[in-house]
């Protein structure tokens, strides 16, 4: 797997660009009126309850603030749980239609912070999945509260691409509308509890489930490229 890492200063230098960027962008769209197509929703629920070695236990639900929040068209909240292990990955995917009028993909590097959970580590790892794209890339992060820890996986997916930065999901918006006529995007993130200070068999277990689910998620999602 090929990994990047970003020091605080490039970050922060990133952060600001996008900001100006999105400002721009939006500034633009207002200008713009595009009729977008009419979506199908992708049927996110009919993933299914076992993947691999993985069974879901039953759907859950986001908090009803975070919901109205963030407005999904579409999402799935669900831990999968190995057998005969105590192996356990929880997996959120979100889906918006547009973006024109939603806040859209709620990146975790934003919320889960606003939860209490600290940053240790971060990274843009190329994960190898099954058909013509090989890898796809994603973001692969740890984080700490009180003394436990999680391995955080999560990218952005649509029928055109799969990309791991946060501001391309907005970025991309004004392109997509204009040659497409949509907007639509997913989030996909996945979490697996650490037992030490560094991921070891819970990468191991997490890129597994993400290799397994991957069919499926482009059956409903897509991803040309």
């Amino acid at each position: 797997m090929a990994r990047f890492q970003f020091s605080g200063s490039v970050r922060i230098g990133l952060f600001a660009a996008v900001c100006l960027l999105l400002v721009l962008q939006a500034s633009a769209y207002r200008l713009v009126s595009i009729d977008e197509r009419s979506l199908p929703i992708p049927g996110l629920k009919t993933l299914p309850m076992q993947i691999g070695s993985w069974k879901a236990g039953g759907e859950q639900s986001l908090d009803a603030g975070i919901a109205e929040y963030l407005r999904p068209d579409e999402y799935i909240l669900r831990d999968y749980i190995a057998g005969g292990r105590a192996a356990t990955v929880n997996l959120f995917i979100a889906y918006f239609r547009s973006l024109e009028k939603t806040y859209g993909p709620h990146a975790p590097r934003i919320c889960l912070p606003g939860s209490g959970w600290l940053e240790t580590s971060a990274q843009v790892t190329r994960v190898p999945v099954p058909g013509p794209l090989g890898t796809i890339p994603v973001n692969e992060m740890v984080y700490e509260k009180s003394g436990g820890r999680i391995l955080v996986l999560y990218w952005y997916q649509n029928s055109r691409n799969i990309w791991a930065e946060e501001f391309q999901a907005k970025l991309r918006l004004l392109p997509d509308l204009i040659r497409y006529r949509r907007s639509d995007v997913s989030l996909v993130r996945v979490i697996v509890p650490l037992q030490g200070s560094v991921p070891g068999t819970e990468l191991t277990d997490s890129l597994r489930f993400t290799e397994l689910l991957f069919p499926q998620l482009t059956d409903r999602l897509g991803a040309s490229k």
